[in-house]
C-alpha cells in the first residue's frame, strides 16, 4: 500500500515541477545597437528596465500583454504599471529575429500599441504615434 502512495506522490511532485517550469517567467538582458538605441533592456521576474539615448525607464513592475515564445521567433509585449519621469514608453514589445538578435519596440501608449498595424498609424508624423524600434542582442 505504501508503494502505491509513494508512486502517486512522486507523480504529483513531477507534474507540479513540469507545470512550474512551463510557466517560468520570461527574463533576459539585451544590449542595444546604434546611436538612438545604445543602452540596455533588462527583463527581470517582476520588473523591466530600458535605458536608451532618449528614454530612461527605471525598473518598473509590468504586466505581460501578449506572449508567444514558441518556435524560433518568439514575441512578448509588456505594459509598464508605472513609468519613471524620463521614460517615454508605456508598452515594450520584443520579438526574436535570429538566434541572438531581437527587435524591441517602445510604444508611448497602450492605444499606440493596439493600433500599430492600422494603416496611417505606423510612420505617422504625430508625436504620440512615434515608435522607437531598436535592434538588440540578447546577452544571456
Amino acid at each position: 500500500m505504501q508503494t502505491g502512495s509513494a508512486a502517486v506522490l512522486a507523480l504529483l511532485v513531477w507534474a507540479g515541477t513540469g507545470t512550474a517550469m512551463a510557466e517560468a517567467p520570461f527574463t533576459g538582458v539585451f544590449s542595444g545597437t546604434g546611436r538612438a538605441c545604445s543602452g540596455g533592456l533588462y527583463v527581470r521576474t517582476k520588473t523591466i528596465e530600458w535605458n536608451s539615448s532618449f528614454s530612461i525607464c527605471k525598473p518598473a513592475r509590468y504586466r505581460v500583454l501578449e506572449k508567444d515564445l514558441a518556435g524560433d521567433h518568439g514575441r512578448i509585449a509588456f505594459r509598464l504599471e508605472a513609468r519613471s519621469r524620463r521614460c517615454r514608453y508605456e508598452v515594450i514589445e520584443a520579438e526574436q529575429v535570429s538566434t541572438y538578435g531581437w527587435s524591441v519596440q517602445g510604444y508611448q501608449s497602450l492605444e499606440a500599441y493596439r493600433k500599430r498595424a492600422l494603416p496611417g498609424w505606423r510612420n505617422s508624423p504625430l508625436d504620440e504615434r512615434l515608435v522607437l524600434s531598436c535592434p538588440m542582442v540578447r546577452l544571456d
